[in-house]
């Protein structure tokens, strides 16, 4: 009997992890069609049902042991209210019609489940399953079986500890698996959390120097369509630091960020910041008219408005802004950047505080 419980805790936990794996660590496995991902996962609850009562213990000649509801459970936790009331029907259908034959304890065994399926579906749709909550559905879907248990066991109750069995054995399959899941899903955010500090600047936030390589090179090798590249630097920011102090400096960093990533959302691109007070940005689908536009509206935008560094002393501050569009001026990213570089150095020097696209830079 335990090596029969153990098998069919198996099942339940492979359903569990492969579940997890494609459709929650969205990031690693980017499974294609998202909307459909609550009727996969519930067709899979099912099947994995299905398995589940093919291996369960008999108890007795009239019930059965297995985890089909917990199954039934971890399906909503992963594809929201849809999946339980998918899995719960073919999992009735199966156990009235397919698993034995036509009997009254099995059409009132897959009713039950069929009716669970329904009930946590519906009650998902206003009140979100999750990991914190996910118990709360468990312990509605035990006590409805239990009960079904005693109803069909009734008069001869006798073999009550059957009821403790069933009792004792989903309590041990879902808290386990939900402990295991709850322990996949920390280490997986821990892992992304690494993974994000090592393309994030530590400022501002923004996307560093390593990130915005990665970047540039998908921009080149996944579209045929032009898009820019702006070079962003503070002007005189040395004087900026000595004046009212790095702390200031770093404030006045941040913000600009700040700005430029509200900026740039409008037009679907990035921002990163690739050392010291240099910035960059990348813009999708952008002709050379359209990046010298964004960059005279980033000149604009910061010259236009002074930051409000601590003390609520106000800094005005001014950058120059280079230029460079693919494939025009280059097709790789070396070519594009030091493009850019060289028109923002050229907006420098014609006095600061201006824009210049490579293309119309003084030979």
């Amino acid at each position: 009997m335990l090596f029969e419980l153990l098998i069919n805790f198996c099942i339940l936990f492979t359903f569990a992890v492969l579940s997890y794996w494609p459709f929650q660590d969205v990031v690693r496995s980017n499974f294609p069609f998202p909307k459909t991902h609550p009727y996969i996962i519930g067709i899979i609850a099912g099947l994995a049902g299905f398995i589940l009562m093919e291996s369960a213990v008999n108890l007795s000649d009239l019930i059965i042991l297995d985890a089909r509801h917990v199954v039934i459970v971890i399906s909503g936790i992963f594809g929201g209210p849809i999946a339980p009331i998918i899995s719960g029907l073919i999992i009735g259908v199966t156990r009235m019609f397919i698993l034995e034959e036509f009997t009254t304890t099995g059409i009132l065994a897959g009713l039950n489940v069929i009716l669970m399926g329904i009930v946590i579906g519906a009650f998902s749709f206003k009140y979100r399953m999750t990991f914190r909550n996910a118990h709360l559905y468990f312990y509605y879907a035990t006590a409805q079986t239990a009960l079904l248990i005693v109803y069909i066991m009734y008069p001869a109750l006798n073999n009550v500890h059957e009821v403790l069995y069933y009792i004792i054995y989903s309590a041990f399959s879902f808290f386990t698996v939900l402990f295991i899941l709850i322990e996949l899903n920390e280490h997986f955010k821990k892992i992304r959390h690494t993974e994000l500090l090592s393309e994030t600047d530590y400022l501002t936030g923004l996307y560093n120097n390593r990130k915005f390589h990665q970047l540039t090179h998908s921009y080149i090798t996944e579209s045929t369509k032009p898009f820019s590249m702006i070079s962003i630097d503070i002007d005189s920011f040395k004087k900026v630091n000595d004046i009212y102090g790095h702390p200031a400096g770093d404030e006045i960093l941040r913000e600009l960020g700040k700005r430029l990533k509200d900026l740039v959302s409008e037009n679907e691109g990035y921002v990163t910041r690739n050392g010291g007070e240099q910035f960059a940005v990348l813009i999708a689908n952008s002709p050379p008219a359209m990046g010298l536009y964004l960059g005279e509206r980033i000149r604009s935008c910061v010259a236009s408005t002074p930051f409000l560094v601590s003390d609520n002393l106000e800094v005005s501050i001014t950058v120059s802004v280079g230029v460079s569009s693919y494939p025009d001026n280059g097709s790789t990213i070396q070519e594009l950047y030091s493009a850019a570089d060289s028109a923002m150095y050229e907006a420098k020097a014609n006095g600061r505080n201006r824009v210049i696209h490579f293309t119309n830079k003084k030979a």
